[in-house]
């Protein structure tokens, strides 16, 4: 009806004015032209580095979409109904969910594009790059087990203080804030790879930087670099649901709980796998369930208190409790 094309055309315009009219995509565009130009590279190399037809690049496409949603996510649910909840999904009524709308349809084609442009250069490569190591026979301890862990550890140093960088309140707001829509994110890779394109660009550049530098200190396989891809996806998916998933090893300290807690409170936990980089920023917080202790009759009990360091407001729990709901909103007459 009506209201539902006013609503499309209301969030299309919504996409045009946080894509193109946004000063971080403009200072992306920039770098990007002027890294093609030092390195004289076109856009169209960037877009299709294997020169192959139009038609062999969409089923390229098609075989990463399946690959990703098939494989990598479908894995997490099929073993993630296997654990264990986290506390605060086991309340008394469900956690509030942001409804996918155009413009997170929109972003989210977007950046099923960039990572697939991403698969395409990494998988050039690591073809023809001199520097990584191919052959079966030459899978070692330095370019295998310690690799894989440099590349967590070096791209997780680099990715905690962007991301912080981007909860500042000057940026926050072109980039970071939409991916915060969710206080409790479910959907998987959905709700993983529901972020602005700049914020997807940035993620995936710091993995190819990581990549160059690892491949310099000990060496790189092609075999390390699929599994540290492998694993970054599965952790980006289980990290946005309720499945409670923790391991540690070796420094690396990944768990779904730290993830959720940066949702819930967003100036903490803004590294994705080794929260050593948040201790020594002094970012890290412990998982708490969210749940209300009420040992006396629950209609006097105290109703909890909006935490005052919560960016943004509206996407704390406590709010939501007393809202029934998550509402965004501007708050102090500034939009957050």
């Amino acid at each position: 009806g009506p209201c539902c094309h006013m609503k499309v055309a209301d969030s299309a315009q919504d996409a045009f004015r946080t894509l193109v009219l946004n000063p971080a995509s403009v200072f992306v565009a920039m770098i990007a032209t002027v890294l093609m130009r030092c390195s004289g590279t076109s856009f169209l190399v960037l877009l299709n580095p294997w020169e192959v037809s139009l038609l062999l690049w969409v089923v390229g496409y098609a075989a990463v979409r399946l690959s990703l949603l098939g494989f990598v996510d479908g894995l997490v649910w099929i073993v993630g109904p296997w654990l264990p909840p986290l506390p605060s999904r086991v309340g008394p009524k469900p956690v509030f969910q942001h409804k996918i709308n155009f413009l997170d349809v929109t972003y989210l084609a977007i950046n099923s594009i960039i990572e697939y442009v991403f698969a395409m250069n990494i998988f050039f490569l690591l073809w023809h790059s001199p520097f990584i190591v191919r052959a079966p026979s030459s899978l070692g301890v330095l370019n295998g087990i310690v690799a894989f862990w440099l590349l967590l550890i070096i791209d997780d140093s680099m990715y905690a203080p962007l991301h912080r960088f981007m909860h500042h309140h000057y940026v926050y707001r072109w980039v970071h804030k939409h991916h915060h829509r969710n206080t409790f994110p479910a959907r998987g890779y959905i709700d993983a790879a529901n972020e602005h394109p700049v914020e997807q660009i940035a993620a995936l550049t710091l993995h190819w930087i990581a990549v160059h530098v690892v491949t310099h200190i000990v060496g790189l396989h092609v075999v390390t670099v699929g599994a540290h891809f492998g694993f970054k996806a599965l952790g980006a998916c289980f990290n946005h649901t309720g499945f409670d998933l923790r391991f540690k090893f070796l420094g690396i300290d990944y768990s779904v709980r730290a993830h959720e807690t940066h949702h819930r409170k967003p100036q903490t936990n803004f590294a994705q796998y080794v929260m050593f980089w948040d201790r020594l920023m002094g970012t890290y917080q412990k998982y708490e369930s969210g749940h209300v202790r009420r040992e006396h009759d629950p209609t006097t009990a105290p109703q909890p208190k909006a935490e005052p360091n919560r960016l943004p407001a509206w996407a704390d729990p406590a709010v939501e409790a007393m809202r029934g709901e998550v509402i965004e909103s501007k708050i102090c007459g500034k939009l957050e």
